[in-house]
This record gives structure tokens, C-alpha cells and sequence, in this order.
């Protein structure tokens, strides 16, 4: 398995979905997971994890097996948008030529930004040295989560010919909109050149399967639709410091996130309702520009800008909200909105959304629909029914998720292509 994120280093849904997909895996398949960076002290029963930042790389790369070059796999070399998924927003001008010394791979991963604007050199140098410490091993399936890894994975196969399963955690076309196809996009390029070659494609819903279909020109036969789950956590209920309604936002402040329906939604809401305040967790790309509508619009003070916060900070802010949103363009699953359910808080979601799929109790509408949205958590903060009974439902439905049964669907897919 190749991944990319890992608790405790995490920046979003995708490390978080590889751990408990990883620990639920190991109760059916002997697996190694290979990440760019991983701490020593972490363990996972049933689990190998190779760590590019600390492993004997001497002996790991001593290995000289003739391998397919990277740039046969990604002939393409810039793009002229500025790709922002990631925390800081990244320009990405050239691909670099691999680093492979044994002490530069460990020092290019070492380091808390796991994306940053050296990206593709990360890429390209995981691509090789996987490769090499691959071919080391036996293994029955190559399974890659994510464009960061596809280059990887579609490398292995060649030099393989192991079947390759490609897990889809979200695509270009959901991050930076649907023109990246038209354009010259290097992400793009690597996820459709990843799926062409993949034996299996796992989307975490049938939304994403659809984008992928649509915007990637990739055959139905291929896919195999696998939701995310949530582990059952213990959770708690803080008291708010005054009387005010919480609406939470979790998540990067980015175009696929719909932020400028956040601002419309709070500004109709608030032509009704004066008790409540927006708390919005998270940064990104687009955080000034919505703090400056919330300005122009007279409502800032009307919202919290809390920036990143790790688990626990979001856990707090968890026992205190009172309706979850998420008004999100194109969101391949949306893995915060169960964590809010697991609070019983209620949820409004946008039909755009993986997530919708599994919970049929939330209030959902298209997310250009702020009308909506805002009558919806107008609903929930004001009529204790409706906000009672989507609790009680929506708990039934999460109780009935697991990451064993996720696993277990994965596992047909291995089956099904060796």
C-alpha cells in the first residue's frame, strides 16, 4: 500500500481514511505501507510501516533492478494554475530530476509540510524509491491512495505487472474546478494516466465515480465504489461561553468548499436570526478573500476565524456546536461530517457531496442553493423536532458504518483483480 498521509501528521480526510482503512485491512491481508514520512514511535498491529524519512535507504536503494523512468509517466512538466488543495497554495513550474542519495530522501520528507512547493520533486523521488524497495518485497496487489502516489504505483505495475487498485480520495477536478481538464494541468494529468493504467478504482462514493467518469473519460467496469467510515469515539458536551447558536465549518478554506455560499448563507440567515455565530475552522487559499466578503457584506463579526486546529481543538469546538455545514462544490466523501455526527450535532450538506450518500437524515441542498441552506439551519436552531429526530436517525445510520466493513469491501476488490 502507498500512501502519502499518516496520524499524527495529518492535513486533512486522506490520512485519517488510510489509518482506519490500514487497521481494519490487517484482520484480512498481510500489508506494508509505505509513506513519505512516518514517526518511529508509531505502531499499528498487523501492520508494517516503512517510513521514507528514516529507513536504512542505503541498503533499500542499493537495489539497481532496470525500472521505467518517471517522465515516461508524466511528460508533462508545468501547469499554469496555482493548485490550491494544500495549505499554503502552490505553483508547480518544473518536475525536478529524482532525488535518490540515501540522506537527501530522508531529509526531503523529514519536515511537518507534508505537500509545500516542492511537491513534484517529493513525487517523482517517492516514485523512485518505492520502486526499489518494492522490488525487494513479494506482494500480491499494489493498492496507491491519491495523485501523490499514483506515479508510484503506475511505475510499480510496469515493472511488476502486479494488478494495481487506485483509491480515490478526491480529484483535481474537484479541488481547482472542472476547467483543469481543459487546461495544462499536471495533477490532472497524473490522475488520468494513473486510472487509465489501474487494474481497480475504488472512489469513496458514487459521486466521485461519476466525476471520474465524466471528467476523466474512465470506463464503469473499472470502478468499485468503497465509503469511508468513522471508529466510535467517546464524546463530550462543553457549555458555550454565552447564549449564542454555533454553526461549525470544518475544513480548507478553497474553492471546492463553497466558502462564498458560507458568506451567503450566514448573510440570509442572518436577516432572520441574530443568535448565532459562524465558527470557521480551517485555512486556506480563499480565507482572506471570504474574511473581505464577510466585511463587505457587514457580517464579520458574526463569524470566528479559528485557523488550523489539531484533534483536540476540534473535539472542543465538536461539544459545543449545534448544526454542522458543509456547502461544499464537488466533495468526493466528507469524513467531518460524520465526526460532527458522532457529537449529535446536525448536519446541512450539500447534494455535491460523498457524505449525502450515507447520510440520508441530514438536510441537503445544491450548494448554489443558500436559500435553502439558510432555512435549513434556521429549522435546526429553532425547532427542537426536527433537530431531535435528525439526531436520533442519523446516529442509527453512523452506528451502522464501520472501517471493518470498508475493509471487507476492499478486499473483494483485491479479489477480483488477482
Amino acid at each position: 500500500m502507498l500512501g502519502w498521509e499518516f496520524p499524527p501528521i495529518l492535513t486533512g480526510g486522506l490520512g485519517t481514511a488510510c489509518y482506519g482503512l490500514s487497521k481494519a485491512l490487517s484482520n484480512y491481508v498481510d500489508l506494508t505501507l509505505i509513506i513519505p514520512r512516518a514517526e518511529k514511535s508509531l505502531t499499528l498491529d498487523g501492520v508494517k510501516i516503512l517510513g521514507l524519512n528514516y529507513l536504512g535507504l542505503e541498503e533499500e536503494l542499493a537495489y539497481e533492478e532496470p525500472s521505467v523512468s518517471y517522465n515516461t509517466f508524466t511528460d508533462v512538466t508545468y501547469v499554469d494554475a496555482n493548485l490550491n488543495p494544500y495549505p499554503m497554495g502552490i505553483m508547480f513550474t518544473q518536475i525536478s530530476k529524482p532525488v535518490l542519495k540515501a540522506e537527501d530522501v530522508r531529509n526531503l520528507y523529514n519536515t511537518n509540510e507534508s505537500y509545500g512547493p516542492n511537491i513534484m520533486d517529493k513525487v517523482a523521488t517517492y516514485a523512485e524509491v518505492v520502486t526499489k524497495i518494492a522490488l525487494n518485497k513479494e506482494f500480491d496487489v499494489i493498492h496507491a491512495h491519491d495523485w501523490i502516489t499514483y506515479p508510484a504505483a503506475v511505475k510499480l505495475k510496469e515493472a511488476t505487472g502486479k494488478p494495481l487498485v487506485l483509491h480515490i480520495h478526491s480529484l483535481e477536478t474537484d479541488r481547482v474546478g472542472t476547467h483543469a481538464k481543459h487546461q495544462v494541468n499536471a495533477v490532472y494529468e497524473i490522475e488520468k494516466k494513473g486510472m487509465e493504467a489501474a487494474d481497480r478504482l475504488i472512489p469513496v462514493s458514487h459521486f466521485t465515480k461519476s466525476c471520474a467518469m465524466d471528467h476523466y473519460y474512465i470506463p464503469e467496469y473499472k470502478f468499485h465504489p468503497v465509503y469511508n467510515a468513522i471508529d466510535p469515539e467517546p464524546t463530550f458536551r462543553l457549555e458555550k461561553q454565552g447564549d449564542e447558536k454555533i454553526v461549525l465549518f470544518l475544513g480548507r478554506i478553497t474553492f471546492q468548499k463553497g466558502p462564498e455560499f458560507m458568506a451567503e448563507t450566514a448573510f440570509k440567515l442572518l436577516q432572520r436570526y441574530q443568535n448565532v455565530r459562524f465558527f470557521v475552522a480551517g485555512i486556506g487559499d480563499q480565507l482572506q478573500k471570504l474574511k473581505d466578503t464577510c466585511y463587505a457584506m457587514g457580517i464579520y463579526d458574526k463569524f470566528i476565524f479559528a485557523g488550523f486546529l489539531n484533534k483536540p481543538k476540534v473535539r472542543e469546538i465538536l461539544a459545543q456546536a449545534d448544526v454542522y455545514f458543509m456547502p461544499s462544490v464537488s466533495e468526493p466523501f466528507g469524513l467531518s461530517a460524520l465526526e460532527a455526527a458522532q457529537f449529535d450535532i446536525p448536519s446541512v450538506l450539500s447534494i455535491q457531496s460523498g457524505v449525502a450518500e450515507v447520510m440520508n437524515h441530514a438536510l441537503k441542498a445544491d450548494y448554489w442553493d443558500t436559500d435553502r441552506f439558510a432555512n435549513y439551519i434556521y429549522a435546526l436552531l429553532n425547532y427542537e423536532g426536527i433537530r431531535n429526530d435528525m439526531i436520533e436517525n442519523t446516529e442509527q445510520e453512523i452506528d451502522a458504518m464501520s472501517w471493518d466493513q470498508s475493509a471487507q469491501d476492499v478486499h473483494k476488490v483485491y479479489q477480483t483483480c488477482v
